[in-house]
């Protein structure tokens, strides 16, 4: 990637101790090297050799940038920081251990509702019979309990806020950053709802998804977001369909 070129789509990788599944997304990388992407992780004060393991990659390819906060925040607060900093025409996010396949970025790379700010693209996880979508039934069954608490909590109706896969413009990407408080697990209903306060449509579109086990949602975390909805609801307000 030149150095004055804008790339065509950033992706941010939100990482925390992912040392030991770093070499897939890496391989994937190196085969996407034609799309002249940036690729910028965010690494929250990992304890393993993520961010350095992330530093020497970086000097074999071209467009793969890392920023390391100094301490352990959460998800949001990684994805929050990627968000305001992708220089990207697009700029959106996915999980280290490619649960979701970044390269799907590509179908949308040229769309004009996009690249004008007027959308933002949301994955969502549908199991349907062609078994495109692999996910543990407990966490199904989990993902829709809380799907709807969150829906019932803040006027969101989309089917899936939680999905590791969204994208949007660079302008958008830096003005919901700008809003975004929550550092944990639970904001992903919060920038939708800022989106939604911002105008934005949300479009929902059905994914393969395969997960690939150690999660690291637990239980405890659930209750957190289930709080962390509340307090985001209280500052919000709640969203109405338009």
């Amino acid at each position: 990637m030149k150095p004055a070129e804008q790339p065509p789509v950033t992706v941010v990788v939100p990482c925390y101790n992912e040392a030991n599944r770093l070499g897939r997304i890496f391989e994937l990388i190196r085969q996407a090297q034609s799309r002249n992407w940036e690729w910028l992780f965010v690494d929250d004060g990992s304890s393993d050799s993520t961010a350095q393991d992330i530093r020497d990659f970086a000097e074999t390819v071209s467009g793969v940038k890392l920023l390391s906060l100094e301490r352990n925040s959460g998800k949001g607060c990684a994805v929050r920081h990627g968000l305001a900093m992708g220089i990207g025409r697009l700029v959106g996010y996915v999980d280290a251990d490619l649960a979701a396949d970044p390269l799907l970025f590509d179908r949308y790379s040229e769309d004009q509702t996009l690249l004008d700010g007027e959308e933002i693209l949301l994955g969502i996880r549908v199991k349907t019979h062609d078994g495109n979508v692999q996910r543990l039934l407990y966490r199904h069954l989990m993902g829709r309990a809380f799907q709807t608490y969150a829906s019932l909590a803040t006027g969101l109706t989309v089917y899936d806020t939680q999905c590791g896969f969204k994208l949007m413009s660079r302008e958008r990407a830096a003005e919901l950053a700008s809003g975004m408080t929550c550092d944990g697990f639970a904001f992903d209903v919060e920038l939708l709802m800022l989106a939604k306060k911002a105008g934005l449509r949300l479009r929902e579109e059905m994914i393969p998804w395969e997960e690939q086990g150690d999660s690291r949602v637990r239980f405890r975390h659930i209750i957190q977001m289930a709080f962390e909805i509340l307090r985001i609801r209280r500052a919000l307000g709640p969203v109405r369909d338009s």
